[in-house]
Parts: C-alpha cells; sequence; structure tokens
C-alpha cells in the first residue's frame, strides 16, 4: 500500500521547528511508511525549515536619525534632532534569530536639506568621514565617506542609552563588501544592499548579505548625516529579507 504526503508551508516562526511539526502532527502508522518515504518527508520538512521569510517593506524618510535609535521620547542629539520627531524607523514584522542573514532590495533617495531628490541612490553621495560618533550606546561608523544614504543598526530589547558604546565599525575597506556582521549598537551601511556602486551610475551587482548578530530583537533603519537631520528631505522604499 502506498502513502501520499502533503507538505503545507509553515509560518516563519514554525520554520525552525518543522521537522519536530512534522513528526508530531504525522497522524498516518510511521511503521508502514518505507524508510524512502520517511527519509524524502523529513528532508522536504527540512527544507522548509531553511525558507525564507516573506519580504517585509518599510518607508524611511530623509530626516530618520540613527543616533536616536531605541531613544525614550524627548531624547535629543545632534544638533536640533530629538525622538521620536527624527527617530529612524523599526522594521517591524521580521522575525530576528542570531545567525539569519538579511538581504536588501532599496529604491529612493533622501537629502540633507530641504527639496525633492530624485532617482534611486541608496548608497548616497561621497562627502568624507560624515558621521559623528555621538555614543551613548550606539558606535556610528568610521570611515564612511557616504552622505545620505541608507544605515541601520541592530537593538536588543532595551535601549541603548545609558550602556556601554561599542567599538566603531571601519568601512575604510569600501563599500562593496560581500557580507557583513555588525554587533548590537553598531550603525552599519546598507547603501542599496548590492555591492554596486549608485553613485557612479551602477545599480547592480551582487546581493550583500547581513548577519543578524546574538541579542539583536530589532532592527532599525535610518539614514547617514552628520547633525541637524531634521531638516533632510525624501525617503527610501527598503524590503528586507531573512533566510536562516
Amino acid at each position: 500500500m502506498g502513502w501520499q504526503v502533503t507538505f503545507v508551508y509553515l509560518p516563519a516562526q514554525a520554520q525552525r521547528s518543522s521537522l519536530r511539526y512534522f513528526t508530531e502532527n504525522w497522524r498516518g502508522p510511521m511503521q508502514n511508511l518505507s524508510g524512502l518515504t520517511v527519509r524524502t518527508a523529513l528532508l522536504s520538512t527540512a527544507m522548509l525549515a531553511g525558507a525564507a521569510q516573506a519580504a517585509v517593506t518599510v518607508i524611511v524618510p530623509g530626516n530618520s536619525n540613527p543616533n536616536l535609535a531605541g531613544r525614550a521620547d524627548g531624547y535629543a542629539c545632534c544638533s536640533g534632532d530629538a525622538a521620536p520627531t527624527e527617530s529612524p524607523v523599526t522594521v517591524a514584522g521580521l522575525a530576528l534569530n542570531a545567525g539569519d542573514v538579511l538581504t536588501f532590495t532599496v529604491t529612493g533617495s533622501v537629502y540633507n536639506a530641504p527639496g525633492s531628490p530624485t532617482g534611486n541612490m541608496g548608497d548616497g553621495t561621497p562627502y568624507g568621514d560624515v558621521m559623528a560618533n555621538y555614543g551613548d550606546g550606539l558606535a556610528a561608523p568610521s570611515g564612511l565617506d557616504r552622505i545620505n544614504a541608507l544605515v541601520g543598526v541592530y537593538l536588543g530589547p532595551g535601549s541603548p542609552t545609558g550602556t556601554a558604546t561599542p567599538a566603531r565599525l571601519s568601512f575604510a575597506g569600501g563599500l562593496a563588501f560581500a557580507s557583513l556582521a555588525p554587533e548590537v549598537g553598531q550603525i552599519f551601511f546598507i547603501g542599496n544592499g548590492l555591492t554596486g556602486d549608485t553613485y557612479s551610475g551602477d545599480q547592480g551587482g551582487q546581493a550583500q548579505q547581513f548577519t543578524v548578530p546574538t541579542g539583536a530583537t530589532r532592527l532599525i533603519l535610518g539614514t547617514s548625516d552628520g547633525f541637524g537631520w531634521y531638516n533632510n528631505s525624501g525617503a527610501f522604499n527598503v524590503s528586507i529579507t531573512a533566510v536562516p
């Protein structure tokens, strides 16, 4: 007698336990299944466990100051900015697990002054080592010569305010990296999420991979500037996908 096994894609929160899900919910006599069928069933379920989450999309306004990530309302910083008015964007609906890899698809442009920026310029514009290190639990990147670029920071469940500031993440070696593994509290460059440089007109390249660190429960997105994000304009449209 043959058996037919139907698999249904599990939601993201069940993917990591899909092998246990299969064994606990199987209602047929396991002893009557051939070894090949059992192995095929478990392999198919394991493949589901590695499937990517559905992409989550957010809008990141130009005035999103990453130095205000996780700060309480009223926290002021950076010559004219304060939470929540210039707070960066917390990505909702994205489950973060240590070791997961995130990829980004980015369109739109921002500008560090009033205006109406156009085109897709996720990598921003050369501007020296633009991001000052304001500290207080968050470390700005060093050697990042781009203003008006997309940046991010991983945080845990608590506020960084009053905690030790981690080491700065250096981008002196360039922006065409294949992968990056920031720590919690380290602001990092994302750009357009590809190895190509939008400033030079290259909208292509390979997808860059960003590893989720231990302790991260939130991904927060902002833009690169040196001070006074309050008058920045434009926005990025950002889609994030996580792969276990």
